[in-house]
């Protein structure tokens, strides 16, 4: 699954919490993970919400979010610290 394939809310969702970037290639990724990594995650995710999970993909899903959740929070870091550095000017 790509972040392409997600509805559009859910991917407008996404950008707005800094969750989605674009990787060398140009491809849509959960922000600090791989293609296959973000494909990996959101078939996860979406099998889990139907109860179709594989119960041993588990603890890679976690490794993953871990990953895309540090990364993410470090992109909500650098943009506070350009807000707070150079605020606008009104």
């Amino acid at each position: 699954m790509k972040i392409s394939d997600l509805p559009a809310e859910r991917q407008s969702h996404l950008k707005e919490m800094r969750a989605i970037s674009e990787d060398n290639e140009g491809n849509e990724v959960l922000v600090g993970l791989t293609v296959e990594e973000t494909s990996f995650y959101l078939n996860y995710v979406e099998q889990r919400v139907f109860g179709d999970a594989d119960p041993n993909d588990g603890e890679r899903y976690l490794k993953l979010h871990d990953k895309h959740e540090k990364a993410r929070f470090g992109v909500l870091g650098a943009e506070h610290i350009l807000r707070t550095e150079t605020p606008s000017i009104h």
